[in-house]
């Protein structure tokens, strides 16, 4: 039996799940431990400090989060129940406090601007940018919540839906600022367009916006340049018809019989391989695989592929669970197999199980290659059609 980390069985669930939903390719992000922030107004008369709320730790807030206990990640004893908010004003070269106060976000607000005026609006969610009731949060001079938005109360789904996301985020927009009366907040709001199949792309500050205004006084949205809009509009349209095409092509090959690429790109080969794994591997549930390519012997970069594959087969952490290894060229992974085999300490790998991609006219020399490490070698032939694990698809088809 193959024993596992929690962080093994982690991956190897959000695999199958990323898997199985079949959403748009995200990113992965991560995020360090929120600190005490402070901006500054652009004359630097105004001062606001952001003291978020203190974690126990970062996994114990994202387990709470799952577990829905709140407040997630909270130190025992610790009385403070959410961020906190303290604005200042400098008169005559000291600052003086203006107010005190908690700000609606639970951890703290991931960035915030400062008017001229004293006024404060923050945005998006410490460890989840663009989600939330919260997303925008626009405060009076005496720090109350004066107008506390989601996306959605500016923003229609379709157009939500198109915004490029991570694991954890929405990529909405960013470099947000005051009109230059300072009776504005203008919103610069990412266009979505596509960069690759179905995948609309992170926008950086030169990346076309979408500006959105609202009055500070009284939070009020005002109307959006026609032309502007509707352009803005039939971007996300496009991004999402796109999205679902790619949805669509990932739903086939998903429920199709699986077969090894036509091709020499690694990352081809790695899909492949982690995807027979979840088809066949009796662990599959509680395991990922170590994946290696091996790539061909032309490329510059190939003798860094022998030196990985290498490594796999001496490593402490192949000798309990699938070690996955491919090449586009089945006669130069034998004859390579075939060098480095016998340099594995006999009996090192019996309790691994090895998959190697090689064909019927290949397999035995791969078994003798590696009888002396004692791995449990399991051939997969590009050719023979792998269907899709019943458990699998049940749980895809479930979710329709």
């Amino acid at each position: 039996m193959t024993h596992t980390s929690g962080m093994q069985r982690w991956c190897a669930w959000s695999a199958l799940l990323l898997v199985v939903s079949l959403t748009t390719i995200v990113r992965a992000d991560s995020w360090p431990p929120p600190t005490p922030q402070s901006y500054l107004s652009i004359d630097k008369t105004w001062r606001f400090t952001v003291t978020p709320r203190a974690l126990s730790g970062q996994l114990a807030y994202f387990e709470d989060k799952v577990a829905h206990r709140k407040p997630a990640g909270a130190i025992p004893g610790n009385l403070q129940k959410q961020a906190q908010g303290f604005m200042e004003h400098l008169e005559q070269g000291q600052w003086r406090a203006v107010w005190n106060a908690p700000l609606v976000n639970d951890v703290g607000p991931v960035s915030a601007i400062v008017s001229p005026s004293g006024r404060v609006v923050t945005f998006d969610n410490w460890a989840s940018m663009g989600w939330g009731n919260d997303a925008v949060v626009l405060y009076t001079s005496q720090g109350r919540p004066l107008r506390v938005m989601g996306l959605k109360d500016f923003l229609p789904a379709e157009y939500i839906e198109a915004l490029p996301s991570s694991v954890s985020s929405l990529w909405w927009g960013g470099g947000h600022y005051f009109s230059a009366d300072g009776r504005q907040l203008v919103l610069r709001v990412a266009i979505p367009f596509i960069h690759g199949p179905g995948r609309s792309a992170i926008a950086d500050e030169d990346a076309p916006h979408l500006e959105m205004r609202f009055d500070l006084a009284t939070g009020r949205l005002f109307p959006v340049e026609e032309k502007a809009w509707s352009s803005a509009m039939a971007a996300a349209r496009e991004v999402n018809a796109a999205t679902h095409k790619a949805e669509m092509v990932a739903q086939a090959h998903f429920i199709a019989p699986l077969t090894g690429p036509h091709s020499d790109l690694d990352q081809d080969w790695h899909g492949y391989l982690i995807e027979a794994f979840f088809r066949l591997d009796p662990d599959w549930k509680d395991d990922f695989p170590a994946t290696k390519v091996l790539r061909l012997p032309q490329r510059p970069d190939y003798q860094a592929s022998v030196g990985f594959l290498r490594d796999a087969l001496h490593d402490e952490l192949s000798q309990d669970g699938a070690l996955m290894i491919a090449s586009p060229s089945q006669d130069n992974l034998v004859r390579v197999l075939t060098e480095l085999g016998p340099g594995v300490r006999r009996g090192w790998l019996k309790h691994a199980r090895v998959y190697v991609v090689v064909d019927a006219a290949h397999k035995a020399a791969v078994a003798k290659a590696l009888a002396l490490s004692g791995a449990k070698f399991i051939p997969l032939d590009p050719n023979r059609p792998i269907p899709q694990r019943k458990e699998r698809l049940d749980a895809y088809m479930a979710r329709k």
